[in-house]
This record gives structure tokens, C-alpha cells and sequence, in this order.
């Protein structure tokens, strides 16, 4: 998957310099480009020095109301 793609499969927004690096310094990463937040699940577009770009996802289970398990995801430029 690209960035693309997952930018638009994931309904991704752009975020403001602020935001983006308390959230780089909060995920200890280089830069945190897009993210997606809503009550029941996450998801960042992560550029990490050695990884390259990364999906972050993760969402509460409806039953437990504990999140399942981050999952990352590498993507293509």
C-alpha cells in the first residue's frame, strides 16, 4: 500500500506543526504526518528514519473496551 492509498482508506488529515511534533515526541519518532483519531480506534502515518513511512492503527475491542494491539503497518512512498 502507498501513502496515498492509505491516507484515503483511512480518512487521514494533515496536522499543524504543533500537533505534529508533541505527537513525533509523544510516539518517539521522527515526524507523525496525518492522523485519524475518533473515540473507538487511531491511526497515525508515521516517518521514522530507519522504518520509512509507517501506518499506526489500533482500536478498542467493543466487549472489553481495551484496545486490541498496535499494528504496523509499512508502507511504500
Amino acid at each position: 500500500m502507498t501513502v496515498q492509498q492509505a491516507v484515503k482508506k483511512y480518512k487521514l488529515e494533515p496536522l499543524n506543526v504543533y500537533t505534529a511534533k508533541a505527537k513525533a515526541k509523544e510516539l518517539n519518532v521522527e515526524e507523525v504526518l496525518y492522523m485519524n483519531v475518533q473515540p473507538n480506534k487511531y491511526a497515525y502515518l508515521i516517518k521514522d528514519g530507519a522504518r520509512g513511512y509507517v501506518l499506526y492503527q489500533d482500536e478498542k475491542s467493543f466487549y472489553t473496551k481495551m484496545y486490541k494491539g498496535l499494528k504496523m503497518t509499512p508502507l511504500d512512498p
